[in-house]
């Protein structure tokens, strides 16, 4: 009984906990201190160790709990070999939307396919279907054992006729299939060429024994190729398959063009005169090496860049091309203007372009400076709410009025412009009672709720989206309303997201952990919105977030920054596991982003880029490009990632900042006077960071 009060004991501290939580935490439901929580973790604990005979008598007193079927699919999980196909669909059945249906499949099938049952087990196959490499392997399995050699070995065949490798799931399967005198030579050359064709040269080089010795003399030459690019702009590729030629030409121009992009470029000019212009390969390869091309600032990088698109085919060149021209160091406004009215139409109306069309047309005409008392800080990619192409002959203010309604970076940045308000355009969503009494009876939704009220966001996510694969539509639209009224903030910011409900601010931009950033931000001297912004554009406020790459928590700290930062300003950290703490990431995160703040003089704008690109790289774009105008430093960052980054984090702040009832300028009174409809036509002095 210790594991059942420790349990016990765990619970009434987390029901304790909940109990005080303020608005600006993430709380979920508030957990009833009812028995069945108790009851329900304690059986989960038990079911690890019961025995068959025990289980019954475990399962029943929850039978009616919406979470019951968990403790059902553990229990058989437990003892798959005591399982019956019957009970299997009996569960299938009962919880279509139950997320690890599958694996309890899996279990099954397991089972069947261990104790040699395999009529048995293409039975239950084929009551839920699995597509997967693996289990398609044990299908073909399941043929040769059954006498249905010809279906079984047709699905080897082309489970192995692929231009990867298979799980190793399916290696007694192949082996078997060798016994037999598989795979032909031209079986092997065919997946050779596949692999080739996928980048898979790993697999390619293992094929090699298989091949005949033309096979292998082809192979060894693409190889060859593959290894000096240099060489493909004068070979004849034409040696190789169709489906290969593509692969090594495109491999070696985009190896050539990260080596030098100028020679690359002038080489890739004079090779693709010899192939058909409506290629995708001359798309791709147009495109990848013009974007390098985009950030060289030499005039034949821009030269070369305007012979890849002359027509302006590709809108994605055309903006590089803008980008490269904002990035000069002296703006060419004409040019700037020219390229803009080439764009698409609905590329024209976009915020951006309608943005620096302004300046452009400004800064050909000579104008007061305007000196903008007030700004807002953020500004958010996610919301549009201007439409409208721009006539040459609308008058100038016309366009920064109607920019500055919109929620969005370059809307802000008008206001601040024209001496505005910023609009935040939110609007609250209207709720129908009954379809959200209907969705709260969905099972799923209801699973999902019980694990809120454990505490168990994981879980409850899975069920949540779970059921949102079969809602319709207007049920759909009310998931972020649900969710913000549970206090799980997560997820009402990203339901809002998945259903496009940019207006919807209440669901999308909540204030969270208010006590712990106010604290912090009062520690570190700085401004407690921005540290808000970074957390929401980081990972919307989930505690238990985890990038790719590893970055951990709220505001998603890489373990060997948040140990250097912790050493540095004595903040106890031992281990990674307290980053998934809100308290401990918070002050890590605060502290690491004054200490960006510091840095960089006092400028938000660069804090933020080095607090998501490293301040390294922000360094080397300043000594780069930092006598650019500071909008025009942003939209030339050469990572698109940091660069939405910057522009979002700027805008979160405001939005932040006007909901809570705060004045707030987006940029600082010295960061302003650095936009490009300040400078004008003359040059500004070169700002390096030394």
């Amino acid at each position: 009984m210790k594991a059942a009060q420790l349990v016990l004991s765990l619970l009434i501290m987390l029901y304790s906990v909940s109990s005080v939580a303020d608005e600006g935490t993430e709380h979920f439901l508030e957990p009833e201190a009812d028995a069945v929580y108790v009851q329900f973790v304690e059986i989960e604990q038990q079911l690890k160790t019961a025995s068959y005979e025990a289980v019954a008598g475990l399962l029943t007193p929850l039978q009616q709990y919406p979470l019951y079927p968990y403790l059902q699919y553990q229990a058989y999980l437990r003892f798959p070999a005591r399982l019956t196909q019957a009970e299997v669909n009996q569960f299938l059945d009962a919880y279509p939307l139950f997320p690890s249906r599958t694996y309890l499949q899996q279990a099954w099938l397991t089972q069947l396919a261990k104790d040699g049952r395999w009529q048995e087990w293409i039975t239950a196959y084929q009551r839920l279907p699995n597509k997967s490499a693996a289990y398609q392997c044990d299908l073909a399995q399941a043929y040769l054992h059954t006498d249905q050699q010809e279906q079984g070995l047709a699905l080897t065949a082309s489970l192995w006729l692929v231009g990867k490798s298979q799980p190793k799931a399916c290696d007694a399967l192949f082996e078997q299939w060798a016994q037999l005198g598989n795979p032909t030579a031209s079986m092997a050359q065919k997946r050779y060429w596949l692999a080739a064709q996928a980048g898979e040269m790993r697999l390619a080089r293992y094929l090699h024994r298989y091949l005949d010795e033309d096979g292998n003399r082809l192979a060894s030459a693409y190889e060859a190729l593959l290894k000096q690019p240099e060489r493909v702009a004068t070979a004849d590729v034409s040696i190789f398959p169709a489906m290969a030629q593509q692969q090594v030409i495109k491999k070696a121009f985009q190896s050539l063009a990260r080596q030098s992009v100028e020679p690359a470029a002038q080489q890739w000019l004079a090779y693709r005169s010899h192939l058909p212009a409506a290629s995708s390969l001359v798309h791709t390869l147009d495109v990848y090496i013009g974007k390098r091309l985009a950030y060289a600032q030499t005039d034949t990088a821009a030269e070369l860049l305007s012979r890849l698109d002359p027509d302006h085919q590709y809108s994605e060149l055309t903006e590089a091309r803008l980008r490269q021209a904002l990035g000069a160091d002296v703006i060419d406004w004409a040019v700037v203007l020219t390229l803009i009215t080439t764009l698409p139409a609905d590329l024209q109306a976009s915020d951006r372009w309608q943005y620096w069309y302004v300046n452009a047309m400004q800064n050909q005409t000579p104008v007061s400076p305007v000196v903008d008392d007030e700004i807002g800080d953020e500004s958010v990619a996610e919301i549009k709410t201007v439409e409208g192409q721009t006539s040459e002959s609308q008058p100038l203010d016309d366009i920064w009025n109607q920019l500055a309604q919109s929620r969005s970076f370059y809307g802000f940045l008008a206001a601040a412009h024209q001496q505005l308000p910023y609009h935040l355009n939110n609007q609250p969503f209207n709720v129908n009672a009954d379809v959200l009494t209907e969705l709260q009876k969905n099972p799923a939704i209801q699973r999902a709720k019980e694990w809120l009220k454990l505490d168990r966001p994981t879980e409850a996510q899975r069920e949540w989206l779970s059921a949102r694969a079969r809602l319709a539509p207007d049920e759909r639209q009310h998931m972020a309303a649900l969710s913000f009224e549970w206090g799980w903030y997560h997820r009402s910011i990203m339901d809002a997201i998945r259903q496009q409900q940019w207006n919807y601010l209440d669901a999308r931009f909540p204030p969270l952990f208010t006590d712990l950033f106010d604290r912090q931000a009062s520690k570190n001297e700085i401004d407690v919105t921005w540290a808000t912004a970074i957390a929401r554009q980081e990972s919307a406020f989930k505690p238990e977030a985890m990038s790719p790459v590893g970055a951990r928590g709220l505001m998603q700290l890489m373990p060997s920054t948040a140990k250097l930062t912790a050493k540095k300003y004595g903040i106890s950290l031992a281990g990674t596991e307290p980053l998934f703490n809100p308290e401990t990431n918070i002050a890590l995160g605060s502290a690491y982003l004054a200490e960006m703040y510091q840095r960089f003089d006092g400028n938000r704008t660069y804090a933020s880029a080095a607090y998501n690109a490293g301040p390294n790289r922000v360094e080397r774009w300043l000594k780069e490009r930092g006598h650019l105008p500071l909008d025009a430093w942003i939209e030339t960052i050469p990572y698109a990632e940091t660069r939405q980054y910057v522009q979002n984090v700027l805008a979160f702040r405001v939005i932040y900042a006007q909901r809570a009832g705060q004045e707030v300028a987006m940029l600082s009174p010295s960061e302003r006077l650095l936009l490009a409809y300040q400078q004008q036509s003359e040059p500004s002095e070169p700002d390096t960071v030394n």
